[in-house]
């Protein structure tokens, strides 16, 4: 992508983004399940709710991210495929 295209905007540069962020809030999720679950043995009371709710964490706060990130970079190619629908029909 060159300047031209960035300023432009024939070119998108969030998609390149979305990426980057996924991993960022990946590793996030990921930093957060695991304090909860390990504040689970280091604090009295929290026990097991805690260590099945770090998990839940884990596994939902995953699948929410990846459904959401999926969101933003579906919006661009829906963008995509319609410039090229407009690009292959005949023009008057």
């Amino acid at each position: 992508m060159n300047f031209q295209d960035m300023t432009s905007f024939d070119k998108f540069l969030t998609p390149s983004l979305i990426k980057i962020v996924y991993w960022l809030g990946i590793a996030a999720i990921v930093i957060a399940s695991l304090i909860t679950i390990f504040s689970a043995f280091s604090f009295m009371g929290g026990g097991i709710k805690q260590v099945i709710g770090g998990l839940f964490m884990l596994v939902a706060g995953t699948i929410f991210w990846r459904v959401a990130c999926e969101g933003i970079i579906l919006s661009f190619r829906i963008y995509d495929r319609l410039t090229e629908i407009r690009d292959r029909l005949p023009r008057n």
